[in-house]
């Protein structure tokens, strides 16, 4: 890995700090929806597999929750400009995947076309993170 120990821009660490926020509220909801997918009675998930799409959904949620966190943190050490937007697809991915899921585990079916975008956004955000690690930001010449 490249090092890339430099300040971050004002506005982008803001950015980075909210994204980190939405990481921790994102996992925090994920661990409710765990539990109402596993304390809920049968007959409030009307399609089949009901419950276990919460569950999925609530996995992705968690997991992605957990990584905005961490990769938030790890700024300082990688592409700033391609963190962020990585760590911005990973956010609107994720919401874009779980809330379908979940809502179509309950039977609202309207959103759940949703779900193959949010899951495409994921994957080739995690690319863009990916990308952060190795390559460095020009600097300017003095």
């Amino acid at each position: 890995m490249l090092p890339h120990d430099r300040p971050i821009p004002s506005r982008m660490a803001f950015f980075l700090k909210a994204l980190f926020a939405l990481g921790a509220l994102y996992a925090g909801l994920a661990v409710a929806c765990q539990a109402m997918a596993t304390h809920l009675p049968n007959t409030v998930f009307p399609v089949p597999d009901g419950r276990r799409m919460m569950h999925m959904a609530a996995d992705i949620a968690l997991w992605h929750g957990i990584a905005l966190c961490a990769l938030s943190l790890g700024s300082r050490q990688l592409h700033p400009l391609r963190l962020t937007i990585g760590c911005a697809g990973l956010a609107l991915g994720t919401a874009l995947f779980s809330i379908p899921v979940t809502l179509h585990g309950f039977g609202i079916l309207f959103t759940a076309r949703l779900a193959p975008l949010g899951g495409t956004l994921i994957i080739l955000s995690w690319f863009c993170v990916a990308s952060a690690a190795l390559f460095r930001a020009r600097r300017s010449r003095p």
